[in-house]
């Protein structure tokens, strides 16, 4: 059980704990992809600064949970954004890798809608294939819980905000928000080999 007395306003422990067993497919993506998102973040970290970035008191929660994390934090703007060089323990995933290829994004609203995040669109097959290769429902569902759980303070709902308009920039161009974000579907009842999109 990880310790929670390192983490501010958002409950990273059990955020963690949320995506311990759970993924965007019944088994861990990274085995069908073979690590994609890993390798193709490291090789363009040669180049320039490129990983996942940590949420509001993360990188504090992290350095108190995990002391021996050979881990690598840089600043990305107003926020940081971490390096792990492809290697890290899965138990020690930040929650960006956890809920990737989707993001939990801030509407004008006040709602958070999990959506698939177009930065991922040059390394996640799932991104790529999203037409074609169903989510679970559970995973997607857990995304949206934990974004409502980040929204709790003025500081956390600003981040979801610049991360959202940043996805919303991205989209201009890919436009992954002309779907119906995530595509999750389920077979339609009745009628083997069809599927219809799911219902939120």
């Amino acid at each position: 059980m990880i310790d929670n007395k390192y983490t501010g306003s958002i409950d990273f422990a059990i955020l963690y704990s949320l995506f311990d067993t759970l993924t965007p497919l019944t088994i861990d993506c990274g085995t069908v992809c073979g690590g994609a998102c890993c390798r193709n973040l490291v090789a363009c970290a040669e180049e320039r600064s490129s990983g996942m970035l940590l949420f509001p008191g993360e990188e504090a929660f992290r350095e108190g949970v995990f002391p021996d994390c050979a881990d690598t934090v840089v600043p990305a703007g107003v926020d940081r954004l971490y390096l792990c060089g492809g290697a890290c323990r899965r138990e020690q995933r930040p929650l960006a890798c956890r809920i990737f290829p989707l993001f939990p994004a801030l509407g004008q609203n006040g709602r958070i809608r999990a959506v698939y995040d177009p930065r991922a669109w040059r390394v996640c097959p799932l991104v790529k294939g999203r037409r074609y290769i169903p989510l679970e429902r559970n995973f997607v569902r857990t995304v949206r819980k934990a974004g409502r759980m980040v929204s709790r303070t003025h500081e956390d709902r600003a981040f979801l905000a610049r991360q959202t308009a940043e996805i919303e920039e991205f989209n201009r161009f890919l436009r992954l928000d002309r779907d119906r974000p995530p595509i999750c579907r389920k077979a339609v009842r009745g009628v083997p080999g069809t599927l219809e999109k799911c219902k939120f």
